[in-house]
């Protein structure tokens, strides 16, 4: 494969991070040449290192599959003489590395999402148990998605909207000319700009404002209105949408991988525990479920928590044979598990 390098006839001589991304992931051999080069355009600047990252992170926030033949041609075609045919619209490599026509989602490398009039952004970030994703939206804002959450992004030159189907996000929201709107359940939720978490679970979703303003309707009644700042929380019980100062520290500590509880049974500990963990919890007996728990917990390891549940609440902990690690008082062990 012949040497390409960014020409000012290409529109990608302003995005190295882009160029690189689809020279190195064209799906044909590199030569020794360019592999030089690429490495030493990585060595010349951090920046340079970050901006690929991002490159590989937006690839795979897109869903789509490389090796697709429609996607490998697009890039194909970027990488060699750029023209599709008389009179066709030339692909630069931005546009294959993206596959930005059709009406494919288009990312840049920092983040922003590129869009068109002939292109729209829509696409599907999930995580499962245990896992954590930091990623960016196309409009430079960003989204931390708890584990076992699912957001769906349809954005497009006139609107930012998305629909949270399962789970918890945090957002962080960058002013533009068109507000966020975000739907979760049966309620709505929008904002210009702010920092604020959402909670669906089913159809009913909880909001906590860090910073900003929030609007949070009730899509079956246009009447049931809350409008939040920060410092506040707004839920949906049973038909009714309800304002509450919420202790916001405490609410997205999950961010860092932390659960943080302050003088709340055991039992609902444990259901926020399995919420966001790979690993299992249980609570054996009813006394154990109603000890008063508080303090500062990873949840990253079940057993990590259960040992610290026992050693700093005189309480059991037992790994059963299904996994689950089992919690309660301190009645001695089962046979068959081990007592920790």
């Amino acid at each position: 494969m012949a040497s390409t390098s960014c020409r000012p006839d290409n529109d990608d001589h302003t995005d190295p991070a882009a160029f690189w991304f689809a020279r190195m992931n064209s799906g044909g051999a590199v030569s020794p040449e360019d592999e030089i080069r690429f490495r030493r355009w990585l060595d010349e600047d951090p920046e340079n290192s970050r901006a690929y990252r991002s490159c590989q992170l937006a690839w795979r926030l897109l869903e789509l599959d490389a090796g697709e033949p429609e996607v490998l041609a697009l890039r194909s075609a970027a990488l060699g003489p750029g023209y599709l045919g008389p009179g066709a619209r030339r692909l630069t490599r931005r546009r294959a590395l993206f596959g930005l026509t059709g009406g494919a989602v288009a990312a840049s490398c920092g983040g922003l999402w590129v869009m068109t009039s002939a292109s729209s952004a829509r696409a599907l970030i999930s995580t499962e148990a245990g896992q954590r994703l930091t990623a960016p939206l196309p409009d430079g804002s960003e989204v931390t998605l708890a584990p076992s959450s699912r957001l769906r992004l349809d954005y497009a030159a006139d609107r930012r909207a998305a629909v949270l189907e399962a789970g918890q996000a945090y957002f962080q929201i960058r002013p533009d000319s068109a507000p966020f709107v975000l739907r979760a359940g049966n309620q709505m939720m929008a904002a210009v700009q702010g920092q604020f978490q959402i909670t669906c679970r089913g159809q009913q979703s909880e909001v906590v404002v860090e910073q900003g303003r929030l609007r949070m309707s009730d899509r079956r009644d246009e009447s049931a209105t809350l409008m939040l700042t920060a410092g506040q929380g707004g839920r949906a019980r049973t038909g009714e949408l309800q304002v509450a100062p919420v202790d916001v520290e405490v609410e997205t500590a999950w961010r860092l991988g932390r659960l943080v509880v302050r003088d709340r049974p055991l039992r609902e500990v444990v259901d926020l525990f399995n919420r966001y963990a790979s690993d299992r919890l249980a609570v054996d007996d009813a006394a154990a479920g109603e000890v008063r728990i508080s303090g500062s917990f990873r949840y990253d390891g079940g057993r990590e928590f259960a040992l610290a549940l026992a050693h700093g609440f005189n309480l059991s902990a037992r790994q059963t044979a299904d996994g689950v690690w089992r919690v309660g008082s301190r009645v001695g062990s089962a046979d068959g598990a081990a007592t920790l």
